[in-house]
């Protein structure tokens, strides 16, 4: 009798998705993000009331870039957080004129509705402080009214949105 010839059976190599997944989870635990519902209109037309936002918490010292999204603790109300768009480092000439921003002289660029038409005023940023705008002017509570942010109150900065 003839025996019939059979390929070798190859047993194919599974993926340990348990243990994928447990790295995975644990990766994701180590980085120091979080989200958070955005209340308002002070961020109108980048973020929008009711929406979510991801942030990734900063550590201390941490210096942030002009034009960033940061997450602070409000000047004003314990234990709630404000998103603003950071627009002076320390040691900057903030000046509003004819509806345009200029830091040290310079015009920078912003979302339409940031500044509102004919609003005029010079301010510096001091040392170990930061000067955030919302990008709806009308509606916003930032450094307009409360001033420089001391560098401190800084949690984070917006990842995504």
């Amino acid at each position: 009798m003839d025996r019939l010839r059979t390929a070798p059976v190859r047993r194919r190599r599974r993926w340990p998705w348990p243990l994928v997944g447990a790295v995975l989870a644990l990766s994701l635990a180590a980085v120091p993000v979080r989200w958070a519902p955005v209340q308002g209109a002070s961020m109108e037309p980048t973020l929008h009331d009711g929406g979510l936002v991801c942030y990734h918490l900063v550590p201390d010292g941490w210096l942030p870039r002009r034009g960033q999204l940061v997450v602070f603790d409000a000047p004003t109300r314990e234990g709630h957080l404000f998103v603003k768009r950071l627009v002076g480092l320390p040691g900057d000439e903030i000046r509003f004129r004819n509806g345009r921003l200029l830091v040290n002289g310079l015009p920078l660029e912003l979302p339409p509705g940031a500044i509102q038409p004919g609003y005029a005023a010079v301010t510096h940023v001091p040392p170990g402080h930061f000067y955030v705008l919302g990008d709806h002017a009308a509606v916003s509570y930032d450094s307009r009214r409360f001033g420089a942010v001391p560098q401190d109150r800084l949690v984070g900065r917006l990842l995504l949105y």
